[in-house]
Parts: C-alpha cells; sequence; structure tokens
C-alpha cells in the first residue's frame, strides 16, 4: 500500500538519523522516565489492592441486571525509539464478576496481528483472582502454563488464557504488554464493552516526530477528571466514566459503529533533518497503487481466458443493459462464493474462473473485468460490510473495507452488480452491503458510491374468507413478495428445498391450518413471488352466539421491537418496508358486526412512515385493511420516540378483535 512504503522509508530515516546523531542514547532514557512517570498514577485503583468493598459488592446499581461490570481499564502507550520504532502498550483491567453468566468474562482473549516481517507480540502476563473468605481477602494466581496461543488467520494471532477460581462475587484483575510494529493506526481504545464500565482510561505518550490525527465516536463525552494530573509536553489523556453496556438491538449495522472509542491515524511525520511528510495519503495515489497491485488491479488486465464467453455475449446483445445484464447472469450461473470477504483475491481470477468458486472479491473481480472486455464502463467498488462497520471518508483507510462489488455506468446512471448471490436481481445489493458509501476504484476519478437499496421489502397479503355459525373459517390466501422480501422467501425455500419449505407450510399454526401451498415465478428472480394457500381454522362444531375473531390471522405485529426509553443511536432497517394486508370475511346471513377496531391512521413526521387500519362492512362481507409504510432505511436517535410510539399503535391494534352477534 502506498502510504505503507512511505511509512517504512521515513521511519528509517529516523532511525538512520538516530544512530548516526547518537542521541538515542540521551532520547532514550528521557522517555522512560517519562512513562514511569505516566504510570505512577494508575487510574482509579492501585494495581495489586483490592478493597473490601469490591469484593462485598453483589449488584451493579447502575444496572442491576449486569452479570459483570469493568470497574477499571487502563493503558498507556509509549514508543521505543532506539534502532527501530515500536509502540509498547501496557494495560490493566479489574472486573467485578456478579452473575455466574458473567464467567465469561474470565475468559481473556489478546489479539496479535501480523503483516510480513511486522508484527506484535504479548509479554508480561500477570493476573489474580480475588475472592472474599471468612472476611479475609483471598489471591489466586494465574499461572502462565494456563496462557497458550491460537492462530485464527495469516494475518491474526491470539494469546488466551482463563483466570483461576472465579465464583460469583470475584474481583479478576490482569495485565500485560504489547509490543507493536504498527504505528500508523494505533490501536482503537474501546472506552465501552457489552458490560457496564465504571473508569476507563488512555494514555499515550507521543514523541514529536509523529503526529497523529484522532476519531472519537459514539454518544458519550470525555470525561475531564479533577485532578493535577500532567501529561507535560506530547502527552494526551482520555478518560470515559460510568459508561452502560453495549447492547445488540434491533435494526443496527454493528454494535462497534455506537461504541465509545476513539481511532488514531498517522498524518504527518517530522523526520529530523528532513522535510515533513503526509503519510495519510491521497485517494488519487492510493487507486493508482491500488490498480498496480497483483491481487486486485493487476488482475482486471488478464482477460485472455473468457474473451471467448464475451465475444459471444457481445454477438447476441448490443444494448449495454442487455450485454451488463447477460454478463451478471453468467458469472451468477458459473461463480459459485465460498463465503470469504476481503479487497485483494487470494490467487489468480484465471485460477478463480477455473476452479468455478472464488471469495468475494474474485467474483465480483472476475465480473468487472468481463464487463470491462465487453466495452462497458466498469471498475469496483471498495465496500465496508455491515457488520464490518462505517467507512471513515476523511483519508485512505483501506483497512476499513473488506469487500468489493462492481459499478456499472450506464449512460450517466449508476448500476452496482454482486454476482456472489444466484438469488440477487441485477442491480440490487445484498443487505450486508447497504451500508452508507463505497469508494469507487478507478483512475482519474474522485468519488464515492452511494450504497443505496434498489428496492423495497414489500408484501401485499390478500385473503377471502368464509365464516359459518360454528365459527369455522375456510378460504385461501394469496401474498405477492417483491423487493428485499421475495429475496429472502426464495433463499429460504433454497436453503430447505420447496418439498421441504412446503411441508413447513402445512401444519397449524395458533387455530390455523395452511395447506396446499402453490409458488409462481419462484425461479425468476427479477419477477415477484406469489405465494398461494388455502385457510382452515375449526369452529366450537355448533352455532355460536357470538363469535370472536383476530382478523390479522396471525400475520400482524405482535411485539414492539424498540424497548428502550431512549436510544442513542440510529435506528438502520436497511431498505424501505412496505406491508398490506387486505383480508374480505363473508359472515353468516344472520349474524350482525357487534364490535370492530376503530379506523386509525398514523403518520410519522415529515412523511417517512405511516400505519393505516380501516374495518368496512359491506353487506355481509367484512373487509380488513392493514397498511405499514416505512419509507426511509434509517431513522436517527431524535426521531426514535415517534417510530417507537408507531409501532406501539401498530402492535395495540393489530391484537383488536372484531365480535360477530347472532342477530
Amino acid at each position: 500500500m502506498y502510504t505503507w512504503r512511505k511509512l517504512v522509508f521515513a521511519l528509517t530515516l529516523i532511525s538512520t538519523f538516530f544512530m548516526k546523531a547518537k542521541q538515542t542514547y540521551i532520547l532514550l532514557p528521557i522517555l522512560c522516565l517519562s512513562v514511569l512517570q505516566v504510570f505512577s498514577q494508575s487510574g482509579p485503583y492501585k494495581y495489586g489492592k483490592v478493597q473490601e468493598e469490591e469484593l462485598q459488592m453483589r449488584t451493579y446499581d447502575k444496572d442491576t441486571s449486569a452479570a459483570a461490570v469493568i470497574l477499571s481499564d487502563f493503558a498507556v502507550s509509549h514508543f521505543r525509539l532506539n534502532g527501530d520504532v515500536k509502540l509498547v502498550t501496557e494495560r490493566r483491567t479489574r472486573i467485578k464478576i456478579l452473575k455466574k453468566t458473567g464467567y465469561t468474562w474470565a475468559n481473556v482473549e489478546v489479539p496479535m496481528y501480523q503483516n510480513g516481517s511486522s508484527k506484535e507480540t504479548i509479554t508480561g502476563i500477570k493476573g489474580y483472582t480475588y475472592n472474599l473468605q471468612d472476611g479475609k481477602i483471598i489471591k489466586d494466581k494465574l499461572e502462565l502454563g494456563a496462557v497458550f496461543e491460537e492462530r485464527q488467520s495469516e494475518y491474526r494471532q491470539t494469546k488466551k488464557f482463563t483466570m483461576p477460581n472465579v465464583k460469583e462475587g470475584s474481583v479478576i484483575e490482569y495485565s500485560y504488554t504489547v509490543n507493536s510494529d504498527f504505528i500508523y493506526n494505533l490501536r482503537d481504545w474501546e472506552f465501552q464493552s457489552t458490560i457496564p464500565t465504571v473508569w476507563s482510561e488512555y494514555r499515550v505518550k507521543i514523541p514529536q516526530y509523529f503526529d497523529y490525527k484522532t476519531l472519537q465516536h459514539g454518544y458519550h463525552k470525555i470525561y475531564e477528571p479533577r485532578d493535577n494530573y500532567d501529561m507535560n509536553r506530547d502527552g494526551y489523556r482520555w478518560v470515559m466514566v460510568d459508561l452502560p453496556a453495549l447492547r445488540p438491538e434491533r435494526y443496527i449495522t454493528t454494535l462497534t459503529d455506537y461504541q465509545a472509542r476513539i481511532e488514531f491515524e498517522l498524518q504527518m511525520l517530522h523526520v529530523p533533518g528532513e522535510e515533513s511528510k503526509v503519510m495519510t495519503g491521497e485517494w488519487g495515489e492510493v487507486i493508482k497503487d491500488l490498480l498496480r497491485q497483483e491481487r486486485f488491479g493487476s488482475q482486471l488486465n488478464r482477460k485472455g481466458f473468457f474473451k471467448g464467453d464475451i465475444a459471444a455475449i457481445t454477438e447476441r446483445f448490443t444494448a449495454p443493459e442487455q450485454k451488463m445484464k447477460a454478463i451478471y447472469e453468467m458469472v451468477q450461473q458459473q461463480m459459485k462464493w465460498n463465503g470469504k470477504y476481503g479487497i485483494y483475491t487470494t490467487g489468480t481470477l484465471r485460477k478463480a474462473f477455473d476452479n468455478r468458486t472464488g471469495s468475494a472479491a474474485e467474483v465480483n473481480l472476475l465480473l468487472t473485468a468481463m464487463l470491462q472486455e465487453a466495452g462497458l464502463d466498469a471498475a469496483p467498488v471498495l465496500v465496508s460490510t455491515r457488520e464490518h462497520g462505517k467507512v471513515y471518508k476523511g483519508t485512505p483507510m483501506l483497512n476499513k473495507f473488506n469487500y468489493v462489488v462492481a459499478h456499472v455506468n450506464l449512460n450517466g446512471k449508476s448500476v452496482l452488480l454482486d454476482a456472489t448471490d444466484p438469488l440477487l436481481p441485477a442491480g440490487m445489493l445484498p443487505m450486508r452491503s447497504l451500508n452508507g458509501e463505497g469508494r469507487l476504484i478507478k483512475a482519474g476519478t474522485d468519488q464515492w458510491i452511494a450504497l443505496k437499496p434498489s428496492d423495497k421489502y414489500q408484501r401485499v397479503y390478500t385473503g377471502n374468507l368464509t365464516i359459518n355459525e360454528s365459527g369455522q373459517i375456510e378460504g385461501d390466501a394469496t401474498e405477492v413478495s417483491s423487493g428485499y422480501r421475495a429475496l429472502y422467501l426464495r433463499k429460504e425455500v433454497k436453503e430447505e428445498g420447496e418439498s421441504g419449505y412446503t411441508e413447513k407450510l402445512n401444519k397449524e399454526v395458533g387455530i390455523y391450518k395452511f395447506s396446499n401451498p402453490v409458488f409462481k415465478n419462484l425461479k425468476e428472480p427479477e419477477s415477484p413471488l406469489e405465494l398461494n394457500y388455502k385457510i382452515l381454522a375449526s369452529g366450537g362444531g355448533q352455532a355460536q352466539e357470538m363469535i370472536y375473531l383476530n382478523p390479522m390471522l396471525g400475520q400482524g405485529e405482535s411485539e414492539n421491537p424498540f424497548k428502550l426509553e431512549q436510544r442513542a443511536y440510529p435506528v438502520d432497517f436497511a431498505f424501505p418496508i412496505s406491508e398490506t394486508f387486505i383480508c374480505r370475511f363473508t359472515i353468516p346471513d344472520n349474524y350482525e358486526l357487534d364490535d370492530a377496531p376503530q379506523n386509525v391512521k398514523v403518520s410519522l413526521p415529515n412523511q417517512s412512515g405511516s400505519f393505516m387500519y380501516m374495518v368496512e362492512k359491506q353487506g355481509n362481507v367484512v373487509e380488513v385493511l392493514s397498511k405499514i409504510d416505512i419509507t426511509k432505511p434509517v431513522y436517527y436517535a431524535a426521531e426514535y420516540p415517534q417510530l417507537k410510539e408507531l409501532y406501539a399503535r401498530i402492535v395495540a391494534k393489530h391484537a383488536e378483535q372484531i365480535v360477530l352477534k347472532r342477530k
């Protein structure tokens, strides 16, 4: 990568400067003294000194449901300049275990990264478990034999250990040192975790040669302690206190997008005796470098092995859109995604083509190369999937991307293609890619591409049912699904098999029995998917004076997905939602409508969503209409109360009954 080569070169200059000037021996004691001064103040707790009240604590008053709580998470980093440059981070963590479900916090994993000769190592692991027994504090030491390494991938290993003798009420404490060659991006400091945190603090001593940009995430403010602590020149300190647990909720991307944390990026390197060097780079330079990369852009230039396939398509189709669709469908049918992400190929596109399988990068770079061969204006787009997190657009940071899709410019219209899923219609992105914006990798361009849904999640339910005097219900229903609803239904049928899915539908749900399901357009992803089936609900066996009916037939919203009183981060549906339910009930001639839900129409501000519910009677036919429209993919925190109230109204209305009374 462009910035990495610049960094290596600049660090070589710094190291050479210190060796020649023989200033290393003067500088190092000063740096080490500063670090010792930093560690002389070890946050709110003194390491190794657990208080009796910590052990006596049975619940955390700010969150009585917490299974564990981080009492203190404290770290300090400094640079070691001695012929080479390393970042050294010492970390100390103290956790209170409150419930058995909190025992998992005694299993500690520390990641280590490696890329070529550059790597991270973990040293100095120490740990103790403290318990209160007969009024005395008992201390169990972590044995070094309980520490082991595990390799996850080519680039990642993990140090693992389990704290000894952990019980409800224990306090565990451990420390370790990370020695890292990676200084372009310091490790993120995560203030917030999935359990509450009382105190989280990070300090770093940065030499004058490095100028880092910091990027703060989350919705919590930095706390400024009222002490006289002074980091002196080039020292930085960040503290957050009383952080709530970061809990997964419905309709989010990934928790790290909303986590209180801080990121670092090296933007300037001040080399002694040299002109300061900008390290962040520009997208133009990064794109040039990517297009020369053997495992990225170079693969797009090797097209000989599929020229015959493309020639056959271009002879048959002349319109650009037809050619695009034909090539897309060919790659969909011929290539199988192996489930792996990444922006670089693991081998050549020729090898992936011959094996008929590959990663997302290989499948979609192959698609891009074929589109280019057909004369289309195509280029790859770098994406960060929803699970990977949002992309910071300020400066090029390729490690923030983990996926590739193809972009085609059709007479000024942007079309995004992803051939990893054989059920995706052309122009539709999978949900995993609907995450903000992606970066177009095309020479001479400076463009971000909006990763928007091309369609809704849409379902229209139509029922025609007859009710007899015993309360028996019989009739048929049709569900027409389109957009993302149709995609998910097709995937479910494919995974279970049509016969397996049909068998699943042929069963009773509550009082209703569904049978004889028939699909239309199941294997035509471009068309709406239609499902027809029969409905039967047995009655009381004899004429009823009163018949009670839930008109939603089990299709309504039964639970509000939004539980919190307040929500600090957005509600991200990924795509608009449209759910329409229409059912006509033919009732016996000698019955009348005794009670029915009141008609209602509720709208969100700026027409960003609505709910309509109506019951109408004409002759002996009662028609029920429910329509939910969520018109935006994303709703921000300020809109949460209205969205929560909308769903509360939907759930309440869908639970109401119709009452029929014998005349």
